[in-house]
């Protein structure tokens, strides 16, 4: 009588040591996935409004604009000449986008994450994007 139930308790001490051995390493995977997405979706967000209100001094449309964006971690924005690549470092790989415009663009680029004012303006044919940071 004795054997049979210390049997079952081998049997439930063994199947939750098997879930616990299996389950925790793919749930602290899930997590990770879950962050690099969030991470990954901050930073395209931003990237889309940047690019959007870029465009829109472009095209004519506007001469001044200002927006507000959350700028994630190993956020990254370069001008050149024309070009606006804005990248972002997670977890050691780099997703960068890119856009080419007719006019020069000037960017003054955050140096930390956070919240920000984003203001562009067009001076002398020059786009120029100066970001002033937001404290909470």
């Amino acid at each position: 009588m004795v054997s049979r139930s210390l049997e079952k308790m081998m049997l439930i001490a063994v199947g939750l040591s098997t879930a616990v051995i299996i389950g925790v390493p793919v749930l602290l995977y899930a997590i990770d996935t879950m962050s690099y997405s969030t991470h990954l979706q901050d930073a395209q967000l931003a990237a889309k409004n940047i690019f959007a209100a870029t465009e829109r001094l472009d095209t004519g449309e506007l001469n001044n604009h200002t927006i507000r964006v959350h700028i994630p971690t190993g956020m990254l924005m370069i001008a050149d000449g024309s070009s606006l690549t804005i990248s972002v470092l997670i977890n050691g790989q780099t997703t960068s986008w890119s856009d080419s415009y007719n006019h020069q663009i000037i960017i003054n680029p955050p140096t930390e994450a956070g919240n920000y004012d984003i203001e562009f303006t067009m001076v002398s044919n020059v786009i120029h994007i100066t970001y002033t940071w937001i404290p909470l």
